[in-house]
């Protein structure tokens, strides 16, 4: 005899964000460091996740201390970092790690959102013995590829965990903690 009963399952999911684009940087980033050939791509591909994961964080906790935070949400990085850390009282100085971040990390991020093709010219007037291969026919950069190094990506990281991690500590949420990729609650009811 076939079995007719049926199986209601129910899920519920919390996803953060910014937990998971955390992680994606991450990721990329051992994969740079593992493996060197091409690991330049996946540094600037690191960067980017990395800049994606602060904008996320500050899009989770602003409506957690901002209850118009939907009038706020388009501002740029820069200016949701701004109201939110004077809502919290941090004191914020963009000469000094980890905030000076800011201007490189989304500087970057938005020379590879908004790219667009550009001509790069040099006039450099070397000392003959400091001339070599790699100074006439090295390709020049753009400042967005220029910054794609391993050191700039860890960096970036390093101060994006800070800031983070400060906005959480002075906001005095609880039961939120940072990087927590989230949780699903499931269940199974046999019905008949």
């Amino acid at each position: 005899m076939k079995d007719t009963r049926k199986v209601k399952i129910e899920k519920e999911r919390e996803v953060k964000t910014y937990a998971e684009l955390w992680h994606t940087s991450y990721c990329l980033l051992k994969k740079g460091e593992d493996d060197t050939r091409g690991s330049i791509h996946q540094f600037m591909a690191s960067i980017v996740f990395t800049a994606f994961t602060l904008e996320a964080y500050l899009n989770h906790i602003g409506p957690k201390i901002f209850s118009c935070w939907d009038d706020l949400e388009r501002l740029s990085p820069k200016e949701k970092l701004n109201v939110i850390s004077d809502r919290l009282k941090v004191k914020i100085d963009y000469g000094v790690r980890p905030w000076q971040v800011m201007k490189d990390l989304f500087g970057f991020r938005n020379d590879i959102a908004h790219g667009k093709s550009i001509k790069i010219k040099a006039n450099v007037i070397l000392p003959l013995e400091q001339n070599s291969d790699d100074t006439l026919y090295g390709f020049e950069k753009t400042k967005w590829e220029k910054y794609r190094t391993k050191k700039n990506a860890i960096k970036a990281r390093e101060d994006v965990e800070s800031i983070i991690n400060i906005l959480y500590k002075t906001s005095g949420i609880k039961s939120d903690y940072p990087f927590v990729k989230g949780f699903q609650l499931h269940s199974a009811v046999v019905i008949d």
